[in-house]
This record gives structure tokens, C-alpha cells and sequence, in this order.
């Protein structure tokens, strides 16, 4: 008599049988072929703060030197960037399209502080590597995540050293700040503060202004009124140069630091190279003339992708986080490529200066540790504009 109870045993045994003969399939992570590795970045492309554009278009010339160089193993880097014009709520609506549509495999060298502070948990919540973010606020900087891993330094450190400058170079007792009025002016006020007390200086005036607002000339009258005796300018390089126009306009020579993401060939270019003259600078990088070999070919590359433009500080932070991702690329090999690996992977870079950056090492990151074990790049050093260039400059401190 027939029986189906009988057959079952046989067919689940067939059954298992040609499931384990069945070849392997690969489990690549979201974004990535055998041919293909798909990576995004928001990116400032239009609007009045444009001109940070120049960080997507650094790591957009070294993407593209990777590829024309043959990819990676076997893997070309197709690196998506889309305008937010640095406006957090259509970054929101692009960060979306890349993790949901678009399958991103990770998010690289994407820019700005009010863009990143607003999307940020939404890219660890849905787990996807947020690599070398142009920003110093302290959300994505001590962010408690392994997904996140910073550029440079939080502002806050940068203010409070901007503080010691002022007073120990400067002899400052009096200071007054000029701050972009989002994330980062913010986390420099919050530094500062800090700065005040550790070096006994104090902040007479701060003068905000907003992230698409360039003409600074009240602020800069209410500053010099202010009887401050130096200035900390926490400014991006179009309100920077504005503000180095008005203060020469009023005859106002008074010593002024600016913050890093404002130290740019555009701002003696916009205000003046004699507006400018004798103004310090913090940085994070090398010089465009240093006679580094990652350097060099940095600057070759980004003439040949990207002519019309002149070097800048801000190219090198897009090159820094594109050559991290492409050293952990290559070092995942041929085969399968998930971001759990990518982690693995990033955090096995140590002592590697095969980078724009002197050296990077990359730490372990926790269950309860802060992103800022995972910085590109630890330090910080500082440049003063003289005579149409800028020299690089050390404090009491540094010598």
C-alpha cells in the first residue's frame, strides 16, 4: 500500500542532498559585485558654501585615479555624490535614497557639520560606515558607534587651542569671536569657553552669523567696539575673507587665528592678499608644496581630474578618506566584501603613511567607546599668510 509517510524520509534526504551540493553564494555587503563597489557622499556641489565642494571633488580625483590605475582587486569604485547645497533637511531626503535605493555600501567623505549632526543616526541605525565626514562637531566626533569614523579633531580641542594661541602668541587678554551660527561655530564656542578659564583670557564679544550669510561688516563693527586686543575667527573662507575686508576697512590691526576649515587659497584671493596678511591659521595637513611623494602625486592627480582648480586644504580631507577606504579596499582582497570586514579592516591600520596625512593610525572602537578612537587624522599645527603664501608656523609650545 502507498503511502506518503513513507516517501518523506527519502525526499527530505534528496532534498538535503541537493541543497549541500549547491555551490556557495556569495554575500557580498549591500552595494557591492564582483565588479563593483558602490560608495555616496553628499556634498555641497551648489549654494553659497560651495566652495567646500572642493573635499567631494578631492576624493572624487582619487576614485577616479583608482579606477583608471585598474580598480581594486578586480573592483572599480563608483563614487555617487549628490548636492545637499549644505542644507540639512534635503540631506536627510539624500541620505535616505543612498541606504534605501541606492544600497550604498558605505558613506565617504561626505562634508559638512549641520548636514552629518542631521543625518548621522540614521546612517548608524541602519549600519553603514560613515568614513571620513568633513566635520569637527562633537556629535559625529564622540559619536558611541563603530560605524562612524571621523576625519580630524573635534572644534571643541580646536577652540581651546585657539584660546592658548591667542593669549601665549598673541599676549591676548581680551579676545573677540566671530562663529558660523550651526554645529561647528557651536562646538568652537563650547572649546572656547573652555579656553577662557584653563589660560585666563576673556571673551568680550561673540558674533554669530548664519551658515549661508556672508556679509559680516556688523559683526565686525561691533567687534572692533568690543576693545578686544586679538581675534579667534571661526569662519569658513567666504565670511573669513569678508571679515578680513571690513577689518581692514576700519583700520582694525588686530591679530586674528582662524579655525582650520577656513584656511584656503580663497580667502587672499576673495579679500586681498594684503587684507590677509599676518593671519594665522590652523591645519591639519601638509602643504601643497611639501615635497612629499603622496603629496605630489595628490597634486597631479588633482590637475589632471579637476584643472580648474587650485590646491586647498579641504581637497586633501576628500583625498584622506578616499585613500583610507581604498587601503582597506585593497586589503579585503579579491573576495567577498562586507562592512563588518570593512570594520575589521579599518581598524587594522596602524603606522600606514601611504596617505596625504603624515601617518594614520586607527583605533579599536567599543560597545562603549566614543568614534574619536577612530580619528584619520590626531593633530593639529598652524600656518601664518606672509607675503602671498602661507608658512607654516610654531608656537611656543610646539618648538
Amino acid at each position: 500500500m502507498f503511502s506518503y509517510k513513507n516517501l518523506a524520509i527519502p525526499l527530505v534526504g534528496l532534498a538535503a542532498a541537493s541543497l549541500m551540493s549547491l555551490p556557495a553564494q556569495a554575500e557580498n555587503g549591500p552595494g557591492v559585485s564582483d565588479k563593483e563597489v558602490l560608495i555616496c557622499s553628499y556634498q555641497p556641489m551648489t549654494g553659497k558654501v560651495s566652495s567646500y565642494f572642493r573635499m567631494g571633488k578631492g576624493a572624487d580625483a582619487w576614485f577616479k585615479h583608482v579606477n583608471e590605475t585598474g580598480g581594486v582587486n578586480g573592483r572599480m569604485i563608483n563614487y555617487k555624490m549628490v548636492d545637499d547645497k549644505y542644507e540639512p533637511p534635503r540631506t536627510k531626503n539624500i541620505v535616505k535614497r543612498f541606504v534605501e535605493r541606492d544600497k550604498c555600501f558605505a558613506i565617504v567623505a561626505p562634508l559638512g557639520s549641520a548636514p552629518t549632526v542631521a543625518v548621522i543616526d540614521y546612517i548608524v541605525d541602519n549600519k553603514v560606515p560613515l568614513i571620513g565626514a568633513g566635520t569637527g562637531a562633537a556629535k559625529n566626533v564622540f559619536y558611541k558607534s563603530r560605524y562612524v569614523f571621523p576625519l580630524y579633531p573635534p572644534y571643541d580641542l580646536e577652540g581651546t587651542e585657539l584660546v592658548r594661541f591667542a593669549a601665549e602668541v598673541f599676549g591676548a587678554k581680551k579676545i573677540a569671536v566671530l562663529y558660523q551660527n550651526d554645529a561647528s561655530g557651536k562646538t568652537h564656542l563650547a572649546g572656547i569657553e573652555v579656553g577662557l578659564k584653563k589660560y585666563g583670557v576673556e571673551m568680550v564679544v561673540s558674533e554669530g552669523y548664519e551658515p549661508k550669510e556672508v556679509d559680516v561688516s556688523s559683526q565686525v563693527i561691533n567687534m572692533k567696539a568690543s576693545g578686544a586686543d586679538a581675534v579667534i575667527c571661526s569662519c569658513a573662507p567666504e565670511p573669513a575673507a569678508k571679515f578680513y575686508t571690513e577689518r581692514k576697512k576700519l583700520g582694525w590691526d588686530v591679530p586674528v587665528v582662524n579655525v582650520f576649515f577656513g584656511k584656503s587659497p580663497k580667502v587672499p584671493e576673495l579679500a586681498g592678499a594684503d587684507a590677509v596678511d599676518g593671519v594665522y591659521f590652523a591645519t591639519i595637513f601638509r602643504e601643497w608644496d611639501d615635497p612629499n611623494p603622496q603629496i605630489q602625486e595628490a597634486k597631479g592627480i588633482l590637475a589632471k581630474y579637476y584643472p580648474e582648480e587650485s590646491p586647498d586644504a579641504v581637497h586633501l580631507w576628500g583625498f584622506t578618506g578616499a585613500q583610507v577606504f581604498t587601503e582597506a579596499l585593497k586589503r579585503m582582497g579579491s573576495g567577498d566584501i562586507t562592512r563588518d570586514a570593512l570594520l575589521d579592516t579599518l581598524e587594522g591600520i596602524d603606522q600606514w603613511k601611504g596617505s596625504v596625512v603624515p601617518v594614520v593610525n586607527i583605533g579599536e572602537v567599543g560597545p562603549d567607546d566614543e568614534a574619536v578612537k577612530h580619528l584619520l587624522v590626531p593633530g593639529m599645527s598652524y600656518v601664518q599668510y606672509k607675503d602671498g603664501k602661507f608658512n607654516p608656523f610654531a608656537p611656543p609650545w610646539m618648538k
